[in-house]
């Protein structure tokens, strides 16, 4: 074989090894991050989160807050990080002192160590439930964070952005498609402005997409819609959606395009599906979900109105036992993985479509194997529902009762599970400390697994030596939330 032949095949088998090597990589979806939240009794060590993140081949995570404990972790790792400026901080940052003090503490001293590429200038602001609390804030503190990052030399490449609730835009009544969305009309005027800053800046538009949401709010709405295998379409003028969040990304795309900026860069800052809470809620359903979605984002088939690479934060990493539910029992379940970081059902992330489960924490350690349980002698069981009722409440107010309801994995326990439940998630919260498992008399300690067929009965983590754990709990997110959600087990007993 002559040199110039020899040559010529060895630029030819370069050239298949580089496309080969690109279109490998493209297949582990590399748009693919993951939201990190922290509102748990009993977190797992960052750590342990950031070693997680790694051996799932996870290149990207978004924060809820800039935590200096999580970015000391993450410093090192390579990781892409979102930091985020929760709501309660957005008045605030109307002062450009506080705003430039904010990046200085929580993004220049990090710089060198976390690859920090996005603050998130507060979460779902605009959200109507919030009544227009933050409206007159966001923009404000958007841009003094922007002007605090161009400031420090950093503004180029780490943008401000604001992740929204997809309720900001919609479509009219009487054109229900996505090629006629529009900006909503009570906050069209922040929403120009928020616009044309992010384009003035190269920074990327963030939205937030549920599809559950679209089934938990309307019982009409069609339920394969929500997924990305189903049968229901929707017709646009021709163009053909087979799935909400297609439909609900381009009406986005629409009402940017109403502005003058539908070339924009758009994220999903928040999508997936919870696994408990609702009749809807379940792993069958959430794995189903995740099968559509994941090989959809590694091909990188995007949307009609813009096929392609999209960027995307799955919501959410690990389930948090102290968020609010008044949206819903379900947004305690909204992890891939379980509280104790394992996984709940087999995923793949690379979009390959094998069943496969995930890689959980390792070294897990857990409290005792001992659980609280209504006593069996207690007289006052049959004698006095009120006090058994009232103890019950009590429980789940202080702790997380949302696996327990119509439709959840332990809502077909009887009278006596229900108790039992409600007294060892009370228990375990507390860090199976003794007196965490009276109730006036009506319970007792077990070190049989009292679990139940589908229905779960935890162990929470901590130091299984010490008797309890160093956890901060957050019972201020639990307060006042229990008594709702317990209405109908208390009508049941």
């Amino acid at each position: 074989m002559s040199n110039q032949r020899k040559q010529r095949t060895t630029a030819i088998i370069f050239l298949y090894i580089t496309i080969s090597t690109v279109y490998l990589n493209s297949r582990d979806v590399s748009a693919l991050g993951v939201n990190w939240g922290t509102m748990a009794t009993h977190q797992l060590p960052p750590k342990t989160v950031v070693q997680m993140l790694k051996d799932n081949n996870v290149k990207k995570v978004k924060l809820f807050d800039a935590d200096t404990n999580t970015m000391v972790a993450l410093a090192g790792s390579g990781i892409e990080v979102m930091v985020a400026i929760p709501n309660d901080q957005l008045k605030a940052m109307g002062s450009y002192n506080r705003a430039r003090d904010w990046v200085r503490r929580n993004i220049t001293r990090f710089n060198d160590d976390v690859k920090i590429k996005y603050v998130a200038v507060g979460n779902e602001p605009f959200l109507t439930a919030y009544n227009g609390s933050f409206i007159n804030l966001t923009y404000p503190a958007l841009f003094h964070i922007q002007k605090a990052l161009n400031e420090a030399g950093v503004g180029d490449f780490i943008k401000a952005t604001v992740p929204l609730n997809a309720d900001v835009y919609n479509s009219p009544p009487e054109n229900p498609v996505p090629s006629a969305g529009s900006f909503r009309q009570d906050i069209f005027e922040e929403m120009k402005l928020i616009v044309n800053f992010l384009a003035h800046n190269k920074a990327p538009f963030t939205v937030n997409i549920y599809p559950f949401l679209s089934l938990y709010l309307s019982s009409d709405f069609p339920f394969d819609y929500a997924f990305f295998n189903g049968q229901n379409t929707v017709s646009d003028n021709g163009v053909i959606y087979t799935n909400v969040f297609d439909a609900n990304f381009d009406t986005l795309l629409a009402s940017l395009r109403a502005l003058g900026h539908g070339d924009m860069t758009v994220i999903v800052g928040e999508v997936g599906w919870p696994t408990d809470g609702d009749k809807n809620a379940n792993i069958p359903n959430a794995e189903r979900f995740y099968s559509g979605l994941l090989p959809k984002l590694a091909g990188n088939r995007g949307t009609p109105m813009r096929p392609g690479y999209i960027e995307v934060y799955l919501f959410g990493f690990i389930d948090e036992d102290a968020k609010s539910i008044a949206p819903g029992n379900f947004e305690r379940h909204w992890g891939i993985f379980k509280y104790d970081g394992q996984p709940k059902f087999p995923a793949d992330l690379s979009g390959e479509g094998q069943k496969k489960m995930l890689n959980g924490a390792q070294s897990v350690q857990y409290l005792q194997n001992q659980w609280c349980m209504l006593n069996p002698n207690a007289h006052t069981f049959s004698n006095n529902t009120n006090q058994l009722g009232d103890n019950v409440n009590y429980a789940c107010t202080f702790s997380d009762c949302t696996a327990l309801g119509y439709g959840t994995s332990c809502g077909n326990l009887d009278e006596v599970g229900n108790a039992s439940y409600a007294f060892n998630m009370y228990f375990q919260v507390h860090d199976q400390k003794a007196e965490a498992c009276d109730f006036e008399g009506l319970a007792i300690i077990t070190t049989h697994n009292i679990s139940r067929e589908q229905c779960n009965f935890p162990i929470q983590i901590g130091d299984p030596t010490s008797g309890h754990s160093d956890h901060n709990h957050r019972f201020g997110s639990i307060i006042g939330v229990g008594l709702v959600s317990m209405l109908v087990l208390v009508m049941a007993l």
